[in-house]
């Protein structure tokens, strides 16, 4: 291995930062704190609130009291509900991009529209939205589910999880188009989704090999994942740098002498550090690093302070 290319775009995106520092925030407060969900999908992340003592619970019937955090992927509005019935104390990490599409899926029920969701149906973020407009919402995981289903009259729109593979964004939408000409499209995919996949397929092209550090319980990152192996042919979606493999290079049919590396929009900066040291270790220590422009450009500024 002679080099490590760090994509252009990866790691926290700003709708995780923000549900991180709620969280951190409500954690220091009194009382009992529990977590709905996964505050975000990365193990590591889970885990540093359990290490605090935040409580974790996915059932909202198995929260007793203190205080409830909606986690950045959001909630039905009946789980507020309840969670105010019950007397809890709720704090919103949401991220503003999902909340965003709740807003945009209310309207249009509201105005009569029949909504098509791109998007998983057992994923959070997924769930919530369908419980803003449960009758007037249709979850269509794949192009396979549109082409399954029969006419539909009236008005009709199309939505996206906001970590949708944009391929897949494009290829479902020129199909509804076609089958349903009445229909009006919303491309929800956010904009860090959008700048982590078109920097795995700038990237992927130029490596012998693509790591993507991300959870399997991360949506953003399998797919991170799958658009490295389409492109580049050997990819690997770990979990932590404990992870990666040396008979990954040592018994490839193709020789490995560039590694290009990304993660996941839940993915904490020491994990991608930890698996750039575990590269160069592996690589023997004189394998070079090739940073994106903004995180060289924080390594000059941090340099900088040190010597002040």
């Amino acid at each position: 291995m002679k080099q490590i290319i760090i994509a252009q775009h990866y790691g926290f995106c700003m709708g995780v930062k923000r549900a991180i520092a709620i969280a951190e925030e409500t954690a220091g407060s009194n009382g009992s704190v529990t977590i709905l969900n996964e505050i975000v999908h990365n193990e590591a992340i889970v885990e540093k609130f359990r290490r605090e003592g935040v409580g974790q619970s996915f059932s909202l019937e198995d929260v007793k009291e203190g205080t409830l955090i909606i986690s950045a992927h959001g909630a039905s509005p009946e789980v507020f509900r309840k969670a105010e019935e019950r007397g809890l104390k709720v704090v919103d990490a949401t991220c503003p991009l999902v909340i965003r599409i709740h807003k945009i899926v209310k309207k249009l029920a509201e105005n009569g529209y029949h909504v098509l969701h791109l998007g998983d149906d057992k994923h959070d973020e997924t769930i919530g939205i369908m419980g803003h407009a449960p009758d007037k919402v249709t979850v269509i995981p794949t192009l396979d589910a549109l082409e399954a289903l029969g006419p539909i009259d009236g008005k009709l729109a199309m939505t996206s999880q906001t970590t949708a593979r944009v391929s897949d964004f494009v290829e479902v939408e020129r199909r509804a188009k076609e089958k349903y000409p009445q229909i009006e499209i919303f491309n929800t995919i956010c904009n860090a989704t959008n700048q982590r996949q078109a920097a795995i397929m700038d990237l992927a092209p130029k490596v012998d090999m693509m790591l993507v550090v991300g959870s399997e319980s991360s949506a953003n990152s399998k797919r991170l994942a799958q658009i490295s192996k389409a492109i580049c042919g050997i990819a690997y979606l770990i979990n932590s740098p404990d992870d990666i493999r040396s008979g990954w290079f040592e018994y490839s049919d193709k020789k490995i002498d560039v590694v290009g590396l990304s993660a996941g929009a839940s993915t904490p900066d020491f994990l991608i550090d930890g698996a750039i040291a575990k590269l160069q270790e592996i690589g023997g220590g004189e394998v070079e690093v090739v940073y994106p422009e903004k995180r060289m450009a924080k390594n000059r500024l941090a340099l900088a302070d040190d010597d002040d």
